[in-house]
């Protein structure tokens, strides 16, 4: 069974699942404009009523989640059942987990890589990190990731392994910040790691991309919870 299934079209948007024990995670892509509770309200209708957002800004900044707006940053963890974390991409990478203290979600950015979001994210988790499952959801692709060489070199060094970096069909270096995340996750220790692998620039039908769309895309959402 694939740990991560979909896609599925439900309540107009189209949506992947995934479950561990007690723990739901949904990876929301194209639908209608809405807040993030109106969305998480007809892709899982049973989910917590209260949601958790941050206002992200590209920083490696951990916020304690609680319902409505947390501050600025670009994760939120949390101990508590009953509480819904998102996060919102339009090609940065989602990254949200869970273990036996809690649940955690984190966006990620190539300055977010850089500036060590998911360590920094990871330092909060109580208990042992092999204990934890990771799920890393769609992003834009090596495929379509064209990036500076002054950014590709911060990016490899972030990722300790310069296969992270490939050369592009017009010269310059394409990045796979996905993979990033995955080494990141790995390199920490933790237990599990699923991936869904989904380029948001390549699937126009069921993602939104800010390099496919420009500054009018719309928003893909992660949601976590714990029943």
């Amino acid at each position: 069974m694939n740990p991560i299934s979909g896609p599925e079209f439900v309540g107009g948007h189209w949506i992947w699942r995934s479950r561990r024990g007690s723990v739901e995670v949904v990876f929301a892509g194209r639908g209608p404009d809405g807040e993030r509770d109106e969305v998480l309200r007809r892709v899982a209708p049973d989910a917590p009523a209260d949601l958790a957002a941050a206002k992200q800004i590209q920083s490696a900044t951990v916020l304690p989640a609680r319902a409505g707006a947390c501050g600025e940053g670009d994760a939120l963890w949390t101990d508590r059942s009953g509480l819904a974390l998102s996060v919102i991409t339009a090609d940065c990478v989602p990254v949200v987990l869970a273990g036996p203290g809690g649940i955690a979600a984190v966006h990620a950015g190539w300055r977010g890589l850089v500036n060590g979001v998911i360590s920094a994210t990871l330092c909060e988790l109580p208990g042992s990190l092999s204990a934890w499952t990771a799920w890393i959801g769609p992003a834009i692709g090596a495929c379509c990731y064209e990036v500076s060489e002054d950014v590709a070199a911060q990016v490899i060094a972030a990722a300790g392994d310069p296969a992270v970096a490939v050369p592009g069909p017009a010269g310059k270096p394409h990045l796979d910040l996905p993979g990033v995340a995955r080494r990141q996750l790995e390199a920490a220790g933790v237990g599990e790691i699923l991936w869904l692998v989904r380029c948001t620039r390549c699937d126009e039908e069921k993602l939104f991309s800010y390099r496919r769309e420009g500054k009018g895309a719309g928003r893909n959402i992660a949601f976590i919870w714990r029943g």
